[in-house]
């Protein structure tokens, strides 16, 4: 199992940032990993709502079904994997700063079968898209595009 985190300061109320890194449909425009994020359930996005996820990893296309396991607006909001190429927990947070929000992002994985081989290679390239998707979060909600 790893965990890796990952934060960024953002020049912007935590409502703000909170709404756009929590829209399934704004997901795509800040991780550019992911292919495709949509509501499985009823909208708005809340405890218990169910999202799924197609993305691109490591050069192959995969798909993650997510269960909403916390979401207390505008400060945190949780997700378990229910399926997908292994068990994932992704958690963020936002902090009220001076500037605006801080963002701290989590995410926890238990590569099974060959990728076990492979974990501190899928735990890099997990760390490194993470850093990449929240620096264009910032730079977006920066530039106003929220």
């Amino acid at each position: 199992m790893f965990e890796i985190a990952e934060s960024v300061d953002i020049a912007r109320p935590p409502a703000t940032v909170f709404a756009f890194l929590t829209d399934p449909d704004r997901r795509a425009e800040w991780d550019r990993s992911v292919l495709s994020e949509r509501l499985l359930s009823a909208p708005p996005v809340t405890e218990g709502s169910r999202i799924r996820t197609r993305m691109r990893v490591m050069g192959q296309e995969i798909e993650f079904d997510w269960n909403v396991t916390e979401f207390v607006a505008p400060q945190t909001m949780a997700a378990t994997s229910t399926s997908g190429t292994m068990p994932t927990r992704l958690r963020f947070e936002m902090t009220p700063i001076a500037i605006g929000c801080r963002v701290a992002a989590v995410i926890q994985a238990r590569p099974g079968g060959m990728l076990r081989l492979v974990e501190p290679v899928v735990a890099e390239s997990a760390r490194s898209t993470l850093a990449a998707g929240l620096a264009r979060a910032k730079l977006l909600l920066e530039r106003g595009e929220d």
